[in-house]
Protein backbone atom coordinates (compact mmCIF):
# COMPACT_ATOMS: atom_id res chain seq x y z
CA UNK A 1 0.00 0.00 0.00
CA UNK A 2 1.51 3.10 -1.16
CA UNK A 3 1.16 6.21 1.09
CA UNK A 4 2.33 10.32 0.89
CA UNK A 5 5.24 11.34 2.82
CA UNK A 6 3.41 13.16 4.96
CA UNK A 7 0.69 10.89 5.28
CA UNK A 8 4.31 8.17 6.91
CA UNK A 9 5.19 11.57 8.88
CA UNK A 10 2.50 11.69 10.62
CA UNK A 11 1.88 7.32 11.72
CA UNK A 12 5.35 7.64 12.82
CA UNK A 13 4.69 10.84 14.82
CA UNK A 14 1.66 8.92 16.11
CA UNK A 15 3.00 5.97 16.75
CA UNK A 16 6.35 7.55 18.71
CA UNK A 17 8.41 6.10 15.99
CA UNK A 18 12.29 7.14 15.82
CA UNK A 19 12.29 8.64 12.25
CA UNK A 20 16.18 8.15 11.82
CA UNK A 21 15.89 4.21 13.31
CA UNK A 22 17.21 2.11 9.84
CA UNK A 23 13.76 -0.06 10.34
CA UNK A 24 11.81 3.59 10.04
CA UNK A 25 13.70 4.47 7.05
CA UNK A 26 13.59 1.06 5.03
CA UNK A 27 10.04 1.14 5.77
CA UNK A 28 9.69 4.88 4.66
CA UNK A 29 11.22 3.79 1.27
CA UNK A 30 9.07 0.59 0.72
CA UNK A 31 5.82 2.68 1.52
CA UNK A 32 6.24 6.27 0.01
CA UNK A 33 9.03 5.40 -2.41
CA UNK A 34 7.99 1.91 -3.88
CA UNK A 35 11.56 0.29 -3.14
CA UNK A 36 11.20 -3.53 -2.88
CA UNK A 37 11.66 -4.73 1.17
CA UNK A 38 15.18 -6.50 0.11
CA UNK A 39 16.00 -3.05 -1.57
CA UNK A 40 15.36 -0.96 1.41
CA UNK A 41 17.21 -3.64 3.63
CA UNK A 42 20.31 -3.14 1.41
CA UNK A 43 20.07 0.39 1.12
CA UNK A 44 19.27 1.29 5.26
CA UNK A 45 21.82 -1.39 6.51
CA UNK A 46 17.91 -2.90 8.56
CA UNK A 47 17.67 -6.70 8.46
CA UNK A 48 14.88 -8.12 5.83
CA UNK A 49 13.11 -9.51 9.07
CA UNK A 50 12.89 -5.56 10.78
CA UNK A 51 11.86 -4.10 7.21
CA UNK A 52 9.61 -6.67 7.13
CA UNK A 53 7.83 -5.99 10.54
CA UNK A 54 8.06 -2.28 10.07
CA UNK A 55 6.21 -2.09 7.01
CA UNK A 56 3.68 -4.29 8.71
CA UNK A 57 3.36 -2.22 11.24
CA UNK A 58 2.90 0.58 9.74
CA UNK A 59 0.66 -0.70 7.16
CA UNK A 60 -1.80 -1.55 9.88
CA UNK A 61 -1.90 1.34 11.40
CA UNK A 62 -2.82 3.51 7.83
CA UNK A 63 -5.65 0.80 7.65
CA UNK A 64 -7.01 1.42 11.13
CA UNK A 65 -6.80 5.07 10.56
CA UNK A 66 -8.62 5.22 7.20
CA UNK A 67 -10.72 2.96 8.73
CA UNK A 68 -11.75 4.81 11.43
CA UNK A 69 -12.03 8.47 9.38
CA UNK A 70 -14.28 6.34 6.70
CA UNK A 71 -16.51 5.45 9.75
CA UNK A 72 -16.46 8.91 10.65
CA UNK A 73 -17.76 10.54 7.59
CA UNK A 74 -21.15 8.18 7.47
CA UNK A 75 -22.20 9.64 10.79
Amino acid sequence: MAMTGAEYDALVKLMRGSPESAANRAARRVLVDGLSQAEASRETGATRSTVSDAVARYEEADRLIRAAYRMAARR
